[in-house]
């Protein structure tokens, strides 16, 4: 393990601890919040109408706990850059780990969400088989966009702090045109159809959905292209943050 890796791991394994350090539940509330909400998604939407999705509360579950992950992993490396004014004065700890750790804090949540997720597949028997495998490619395209979110963020909170309230708005207009609780093909709307197609959080959300609950495993051209938006992101969003973070310190 490299230096830089070793630090990102103490890092990453300090903030979340102390979150957890003065509460009662503990881990539990990683597992609580998503559930809560695909309660209340589940029952609202399945009384105005029936859903024609197979699993529908599972498949809102996934939906739940990506999103999520994306939105809080994003705004935790924003508000990072903010709260950790000493470390970036004081210290030469790289400012990449900086986002980095609020991406891998979350991250931690979302392996334990993963995990619960598995072990509700296999008590409605849905069964996770090699096509759970095509997951990986989800998870590491959700990674990339999130780590190339925050990078922007990252890059420009500093300079103009408005945007976390410019990021809250998007994050709940986001929520809204991606299918957590409704299926992309039930899309009826044009400009929804559109904006959901440009949406490559919609793109992997509906890998994981394929791969964990219904075994479909992705074809190859088909993770090459959802994998296109995050890995253009991504790249936006180093090349944002390195062209900024020179001028990060005077700011802080």
């Amino acid at each position: 393990m490299t230096s830089r890796m070793y630090l990102l791991w103490q890092m990453t394994r300090a903030s979340f601890l102390a979150e957890e350090k003065n509460s009662a539940l503990g881990f539990l509330w990683h597992l609580l919040n998503p559930l809560a909400m695909t309660a209340v998604l589940y029952v609202t939407f399945s009384s105005v109408a029936t859903p024609a999705v197979e699993h529908y509360p599972l498949f809102i579950l996934v939906g739940v706990i990506h999103f999520n992950f994306f939105s809080n992993a994003t705004v935790r490396a924003a508000e990072g850059m903010l709260r950790n004014r000493s470390l970036i004065l004081n210290t030469t700890v790289p400012l990449e780990l900086l986002v980095l750790r609020g991406v891998c804090v979350e991250a931690l949540t979302l392996v334990l969400e993963i995990a619960l997720l598995g072990v509700l597949v296999q008590l409605v028997g849905g069964g996770l088989g090699l096509a759970a495998l095509g997951y990986g490619l989800a998870l590491g395209g959700l990674l990339l966009l999130t780590f190339g979110v925050a990078l922007l963020l990252a890059a420009v909170v500093i300079f103009m702090r408005d945007i976390l309230y410019v990021w809250s708005i998007a994050s709940r207009m986001l929520f809204f045109l991606t299918p957590i609780f409704y299926s992309a093909e039930a899309v009826r709307s044009r400009l929804l159809e559109v904006a959901v197609a440009i949406n490559p959080l919609a793109a992997l959300i509906d890998t994981a959905r394929e791969s964990l609950l219904y075994g479909h495993a992705p074809s190859f051209w088909g993770a090459c292209v959802g994998l296109l938006g995050p890995l253009a992101v991504g790249v936006l969003g180093w090349r944002t943050f390195q062209r900024c973070k020179k001028h990060i310190a005077d700011f802080a």
